[in-house]
């Protein structure tokens, strides 16, 4: 019996042992500690996996465990050059874009909203007509004038008999006073700070581990995911606001109970236990369209690289345009390289940052990128006032919208959360919203940018080399 078990068992683990050597070459991290990282991060539970033969051809699929760990990656082929076009499906497949399937979610409606002039009012309005439950995680809310109109809101809500619970990050509320949220909870709002730090007990991994999160769901039946946080500085100039451009997306669907899953998993992790709300009790609501969608979030110790991934395999799936808009990008050199080879195979690549975002050392180690993104082709373009969106879309099918900035403090430190569709007039929606803004904006030639002066040049190496830490 084990003689005959040999040659399959020696067969089945060298795929293994391929699918990991093609996982840390694909990766191109920066950073040893974050390539021994990703390598058990990646290999969780059994998936199926696509045996290659030695031709790179695709083979059988298999499904495979090791102990408690399984090599889950893309198929294209083990040995293929670093700027051959990856295998992709075929022709209007917009499945190609989605790195895990299981991940989709169909029968949804979404609707892009841009900036506070949109987000706010269909926040607000969502608020109002909420009658069982009402779910928010927020990175900013500001006691300001914003602020306190959807502090007004939700103590509406839980007057009514709603139920309110409001997950904030300390340290992004650092700015409002705590007789804010004092005020909510009297009102009957259950409020629970993430990782409040406290001078007598230091604890700098509490410092340093932030929810970035932007989300809001309404009784389970409409979900906002994006980039915009509560505070004036969203709201248009014209209202007296700081008019930052930002994009968010309105969930309708199955797919609304995925997004308060991930709310609760972190809620009920950090609030008491009266006033925790079981998952199980989330049920999933009827179809409301026809768009199929993934919603990704990474979690404190697992996950870490699942948005990055999802993103990647985008990029490598692309064939016509890729645009990409972040207020503090600080990509790694594995995102680069994608970014790179899309250029390579004739991919239109545009990158669109703020020209000066509220972080001076974030703007030097964004700058300090530049120069490889720009001998790669790939097109910059910087906007003013500030571009906060963090999206991406990939040709004519694919978006994805929320909280994630490509740097590495989102990559190791944040909790994030992504919604990945697969529709067309969303896509196209952004593409009008980021081309306008490309337009509005100014785009970074090659010959200036080799002309800016030596103390910048310094400055912004100096930055670069604090990047894991930002």
């Amino acid at each position: 019996m084990l003689a005959q078990l040999a040659p399959k068992v020696g067969e089945d683990l060298v795929a293994i042992l391929q699918l990991d050597l093609e996982i840390a070459r694909r990766q191109d991290l920066d950073h040893a500690a974050l390539e021994f990282y990703v390598f058990f991060s990646t290999h969780r539970g059994a998936r199926e996996v696509t045996r290659l033969s030695p031709s790179g051809q695709i083979g059988k699929t298999v499904k495979v465990r090791l102990d408690c760990f399984a090599a889950t990656v893309a198929p294209p082929p083990l040995f293929h050059s670093p700027l051959a076009p990856p295998l992709q499906a075929g022709p209007g497949e917009a499945s190609a874009y989605i790195e895990d399937l299981d991940d989709l979610t169909a029968g949804n409606a979404v609707r892009l909203l841009r900036n506070g002039a949109e987000a706010f009012p269909a926040w607000l309005d969502a608020i109002d007509a909420a009658r069982t439950r009402v779910s928010m995680e927020m990175y900013i809310f500001d006691d300001d004038r914003i602020g306190r109109r959807f502090a007004d809101a939700l103590c509406c809500a839980a007057r009514r008999g709603v139920s309110v619970r409001l997950l904030y990050d300390f340290i992004g509320c650092r700015h409002a006073s705590p007789e804010f949220f004092a005020n909510m909870r009297r009102a009957g709002v259950y409020t629970v700070a993430y990782h409040p730090y406290r001078l007598w007990r230091p604890r700098f991994w509490t410092l340093i581990r932030r929810n970035h999160r932007k989300t809001l769901v309404c009784d389970g039946q409409v979900a906002f995911v994006g980039g915009i946080n509560v505070a004036d500085a969203w709201l248009p100039a014209t209202d007296g606001g700081g008019g930052w451009h930002d994009v968010a997306v309105e969930v309708r669907g199955p797919a609304v109970q995925v997004i308060e899953q991930t709310f609760l998993r972190t809620w009920n992790w950090r609030a008491r236990r009266r006033f925790r709300f079981k998952r199980s009790r989330v049920h999933r609501p009827a179809p409301a369209g026809d768009v199929a969608l993934a919603a990704i979030a990474n979690r404190e110790l697992v996950d870490r690289f699942s948005i990055r991934r999802a993103a990647l395999h985008a990029i490598r799936a692309s064939r016509e345009r890729t645009y990409l808009v972040s207020p503090y990008f600080m990509p790694d050199i594995g995102f680069i390289n994608g970014l790179a080879r899309a250029v390579a195979r004739g991919v239109d690549v545009r990158v669109l940052v703020p020209v000066a975002s509220d972080s001076l050392l974030a703007d030097l180690t964004s700058r300090a990128s530049f120069a490889r993104l720009l001998k790669a082709g790939i097109r910059l373009f910087q906007h003013n006032p500030v571009a906060h969106s963090k999206a991406l879309l990939v040709d004519r099918e694919f978006v994805s919208i929320g909280s994630y900035n490509f740097d590495h403090r989102s990559l190791v430190y944040n909790l994030e959360l992504v919604v990945n569709a697969l529709d067309r007039d969303c896509n196209e929606a952004l593409a009008a919203t980021l081309v306008e803004d490309m337009a509005a904006g100014t785009e970074i030639r090659w010959e200036e940018f080799c002309r800016r002066p030596l103390l910048t040049r310094i400055l912004e190496r100096l930055a670069y080399g604090l990047r894991h830490w930002l």
